[in-house]
């Protein structure tokens, strides 16, 4: 309990939602330590044992594999699964398997049917996030590294990440994406999202465009209520406020990724709306987002780069940043706007190198005066031997794996 104390002195916040893959003792942890989080399993450890738990037989049955896979992705409310699910373990003869009984069972921390009104900004489903960070870090760390050592490789990481979201943060201000459809609405949609975000809404603007059919309408009130059909033939149901422009759809998209799906883009479209109504914008996703300060649970500001500044340079710096970005985004458009900004920028500029030079601290000065001395010439004192411990090591092999090794060495 000693985290649970930490957070609750700290004024800390406890995580919505945990993954992890199927360990016992996280499991374990996770609800003696935050018994209010959301405790999730990662879908592709779980899918990944499939083929070997059902037997060669469904493991060569292409039906098989397409319906498991539209039954688990594809199915948007807990009922809907478990009809699905139901269906293919009397289609297919395996009432008897014990690991898709217990995988059953569990149903509702691994399948996505049971998140969908959790919004997860669509990435959260498997531990790939974090395994593609440990796989990038691992290239520039080692377990056999000097604390100094890792110090330094460790902000150089993080200079790389931060130099390509700055790239990717300036293709979204000054550039654009090409329009699919002549619907004012993808416009607006390209003008204020970035261009990762934009191509999945442009995806679901040109479905609705292509696929999408008005198949029923009742109001009452100010309430309409739409049938929706679409490429697979399923009919969803939208609620649309005519009043605040307030949407749901059965498909919950939006909830789950924070993004408007094609069924709530016809709607808006037969209402004459040529702008996604302001409360379906999220700003996480908006050009803008990194323009603005962050800060922390306890009201501390979320820094990037420049680790050798000051305290105060640096937050000077942050907010400079940030002004100037959105004076650059404000002015863009505009020519008389654009050339005062211009000629701004430049009497600062030719102040500045009034000013004189400052010579900035090398890598190396920067970190000795963090660690208070001069680095030594001759290491004398290395680390100890490290102890294998949870997470180090080989990794554990399946009995599918065993056996096609074991075939390779009676092969030679």
């Amino acid at each position: 309990m000693v985290v649970q104390d930490f957070l609750e002195s700290n004024s800390g916040v406890a995580p919505k939602l945990i993954m992890t893959d199927e360990d016992q003792s996280m499991r374990i942890g996770i609800e003696q330590v935050f018994p209010n989080t959301m405790h999730r399993l990662c879908m592709w450890h779980i899918l990944m044992k499939l083929t070997e738990k059902v037997g060669t037989t469904m493991k060569n049955n292409p039906d098989f594999h397409e319906r498991f896979m539209s039954c688990v992705w594809g199915s948007e409310t807990p009922s809907e699964f478990e009809s699905q699910w139901c269906s293919i373990i009397s289609d297919f003869g395996l009432a008897d398997n014990t690991w898709l009984q217990e995988k059953y069972e569990s149903r509702n921390s691994w399948i996505p049917a049971y998140f969908m009104e959790t919004h997860l900004g669509g990435i959260l489903r498997t531990t790939s996030r974090s395994e593609s960070e440990n796989a990038f870090f691992r290239h520039s760390a080692n377990r056999n590294l000097a604390l100094i050592e890792f110090w330094v490789k460790f902000e150089t990481a993080l200079e790389e990440q931060w130099q390509k979201e700055l790239q990717e943060d300036n293709a979204s201000l000054h550039t654009l994406p090409m329009l699919e459809t002549c619907w004012s609405i993808e416009s607006h949609g390209r003008d204020v999202h970035t261009h990762e975000v934009f191509a999945e809404f442009q995806r679901q603007v040109v479905a609705a465009r292509d696929y999408c059919h008005v198949k029923s309408i009742v109001q009452v009130g100010e309430v309409r209520t739409i049938g929706i059909s679409s490429k697979s033939g399923k009919v969803r149901v939208v609620s649309f406020n005519t009043s605040t422009k307030a949407a749901h759809c059965s498909c919950r998209m939006f909830e789950s990724l924070g993004i408007i799906c094609r069924h709530i883009i016809v709607v808006l479209k037969n209402e004459g709306c040529d702008e996604i109504p302001s409360q379906y914008v999220l700003h996480r996703w908006t050009k803008m987002a990194a323009r603005q300060l962050s800060y922390d649970a306890n009201g501390h500001e979320l820094e990037g780069p420049s680790t050798c500044l000051s305290p105060t340079i640096k937050k000077l710096y942050s907010k400079t940043c940030s002004k100037f970005s959105l004076a650059l985004h404000a002015s863009k458009h505009c020519e008389e706007k654009m050339r005062y900004f211009h000629k701004v920028v430049g009497d600062a500029f030719t102040q500045l190198e009034q000013m004189g030079a400052i010579s900035e601290q090398s890598k190396v000065q920067e970190f000795e005066s963090f660690v208070g001395t001069s680095f030594p010439s001759v290491i004398s004192i290395h680390p100890p031997d490290v102890a294998n411990t949870k997470g180090s090591g080989k990794r554990l092999k399946r009995g599918s794996e065993q056996t096609v090794n074991q075939k390779k060495k009676e092969v030679k």
